[in-house]
């Protein structure tokens, strides 16, 4: 997708945004133009590219990409992480020693650290930890368990490199949130010594998408339950959609450290949050539940143009200095 098509799609969107504010009102109340016609362009560029190969969706999702402040403040380094490709990502004006293992969203299909280059720079400076960003293997060409592999492997990496358990937290998005839960309980039933707590965007665990939201609020998000399963059949290929590894919500957690989990009141994956909090509350995990009024999936991500994902973002470094027991915040984030 070239510069012209991702012009023309938000062109578009933003059309279609007017034209539907000027006859009916905001489709939310407490929208913004710019953050409704954001998430127009982001529906749209989902249903156009959910034709397209798994290559080829990467390949544009890449191209969304742009440049921020955020990403100017910290240094980034490629590293092997036990065999699995990553990125630091340090801020400018030093880092404690604490950790934060980043794993992006993208329903196990799409993402990398460049795509959630700005949400990971912005988690640095926010926490003043450095951030291991995973490039985890993507389905279909790797489906089940190949995410769940590298990270176990990535995490292990991090410990033998002597950072200690306590000093790292989980974080990740969407399909990165159930990731990190099911590396949890993978660590779990492993016997190996586990982090310190995980703080969750939205995530995504339960793959057969049965919550009432997914179906509810699909007028409101930039997704719907069709491009889920399409996107959950390429990552699932012929194992159980029940299996506790992809589908985290029929895991046992008890003994899982604690969970934080941010979620928004319009998302697709409202229910899933919510359930996974309950579910793990009820395990004896120390669980907290974050509802976001009106916000649509993901919206940490859109960027520091839009003061919601910088509250939001502000909020998740919150979260995870209270996980790590930094005495001192981090930075201002950005």
């Amino acid at each position: 997708m070239g510069m012209l098509t991702i012009l023309s799609t938000l062109m578009g969107a933003s059309f279609t945004t007017a034209a539907r504010r000027l006859k009916h009102g905001p489709l939310r109340p407490g929208w913004s133009f710019k953050f409704e016609a954001t998430v127009a362009f982001m529906r749209a560029t989902n249903e156009r590219v959910i034709h397209l190969d798994a290559a080829t969706q990467r390949a544009e999702m890449e191209q969304m990409s742009m440049p921020s402040s955020a990403l100017k403040r910290v240094r980034r380094e490629p590293v092997d992480a036990g065999g699995v490709p990553a990125e630091w990502f340090i801020p400018r004006e030093g880092a404690s020693d604490n950790v934060v293992l980043y794993l992006h969203g993208g329903s196990y299909v799409f993402g990398s650290t460049r795509t959630h280059g700005d949400l990971i720079a912005r988690i640095a400076l926010g926490t003043g930890a450095r951030v291991l960003g995973l490039n985890y293997r993507l389905a279909p060409e790797h489906p089940f368990p190949a995410p769940v592999e590298d990270t176990v492997a990535a995490y292990r990496w991090l410990l033998s490199t002597g950072v200690k358990p306590e000093q790292v937290a989980f974080c990740g998005d969407s399909a990165g949130g159930g990731l990190a839960i099911a590396a949890l309980v993978s660590l779990r039933d492993a016997g190996v010594p586990l982090p310190a707590g995980a703080v969750l965007i939205a995530p995504w665990v339960d793959l057969e998408c049965s919550g009432e939201s997914v179906v509810a609020h699909e007028r409101f998000d930039w997704g719907d339950k069709r491009m889920l399963l399409h996107w959950a059949k390429w990552y699932v290929g012929n194992a159980d959609v029940r299996n506790p590894l992809i589908s985290p919500w029929y895991a046992d957690l008890r003994g899982l450290p604690p969970l934080f989990v941010h979620v928004g009141s319009a998302e697709l994956q409202h229910d899933d949050g919510v359930r996974i909090i309950e579910k793990a509350r009820t395990a004896g995990v120390r669980a907290h539940l974050e509802v976001w009024p009106e916000m649509v999936h993901n919206f940490q991500t859109f960027g520091e143009g839009f003061p919601e994902a910088v509250r939001g973002t502000a909020k998740l470094c919150e979260h995870l200095r209270s996980v790590l027991r930094q005495s001192a915040p981090g930075s201002a984030v950005a």
